[in-house]
């Protein structure tokens, strides 16, 4: 598997993954650059440290980036300024122009930014046109109602929405649907933006994101990624203006967001009719359930 993205990683570790067996690389998600420590990768739900040769071995004989190939991925995927996305960079995480997102991590300053960068996160985004089907059909056959895809992190909840946001979107398998993504670091747009009737707001706070969208686009569906008890107020006001709501939470089990607090009464409010569990068996799989046999 090769993509754009490669573009940002320093030769010799792009010829180490190139020699990645080939299951690794069509199952990889995401590539780790780490400036005092092995590089590694993310493929069917493992981590995997490897040498310059492409063979998976322990940590400690794993591959390491020299300070200078380091600093040219870093600057690559800062377009060699870093000042310009330093609000991004304090939250830790760099938006790519084609669709990617580099998570950010090292020792922080005062002022909520990092005095230096350990770790680069580069996140493969995979677009599945159909993998959101099966709720799609739920969705045709007993109607729209808010959904919410569960599970750990790394387990396709980004690629789910993004599928979702298409087909609803385009019209595919159900009436084509006027949605907003609210998109607050440029995980979800890119690749469908320019899809049926998308209309995307992007890197503000997620609650902006949809309170702006409600306000002024009057979207059917906003979709978004990873909410949190923050985002409660927000998700509810939409809901209450009609607008129907496809996001996603991090966690073991949907069972587990009943001990959150305000993400709890959100829940138990039935704003959410539908439950997503994503999880990997063999094989990435998705169980649509109603909210209501969870509470």
């Amino acid at each position: 598997m090769r993509t754009t993205l490669f573009r940002y990683l320093p030769t010799r570790l792009l010829g180490a993954i190139d020699r990645l067996p080939y299951e690794i690389i069509e199952g990889m998600s995401e590539v780790r650059l780490r400036r005092y420590a092995p590089c590694s990768v993310t493929s069917m739900n493992r981590n995997l440290t490897f040498d310059e040769s492409g063979r998976v071995c322990e940590p400690s004989q794993g591959m390491r980036l020299t300070e200078e190939e380091f600093g040219f991925s870093l600057a690559r995927m800062t377009e060699s300024s870093l000042y310009t996305c330093d609000e991004q960079v304090g939250q830790g995480f760099i938006p790519l122009p084609d669709g990617g997102r580099v998570g950010v991590c090292g020792r922080s300053n005062r002022e909520n930014g990092f005095a230096e960068i350990y770790s680069l996160n580069l996140r493969i985004p995979r677009f599945l046109p159909d993998v959101a089907s099966p709720l799609i059909e739920r969705l045709r056959v007993d109607g729209l109602g808010g959904t919410l895809v569960c599970s750990p992190p790394g387990m396709g909840k980004t690629t789910f929405l993004k599928s979702a946001a298409f087909l609803l979107a385009e019209g595919r398998g159900i009436a084509a649907r006027r949605v907003g993504i609210a998109d607050e670091r440029c995980e979800l747009s890119p690749v469908v933006r320019e899809c049926g009737l998308v209309d995307v707001v992007s890197l503000r706070p997620k609650a902006e994101c949809i309170e702006l969208l409600t306000r002024t686009m009057s979207p059917e569906v906003i979709i978004c990624d990873e909410i949190s008890a923050s985002d409660a107020d927000a998700v509810t006001e939409a809901h209450s203006s009609g607008v129907t709501l496809i996001a996603s939470a991090h966690c073991e089990s949907p069972e587990e967001l009943l001990h959150r607090g305000r993400l709890a009464s959100v829940l138990e409010s039935k704003l959410f009719r539908y439950c997503v569990r994503l999880g990997y068996d063999r094989g990435y799989t998705a169980r649509i359930c109603e909210t209501e046999e969870l509470i």
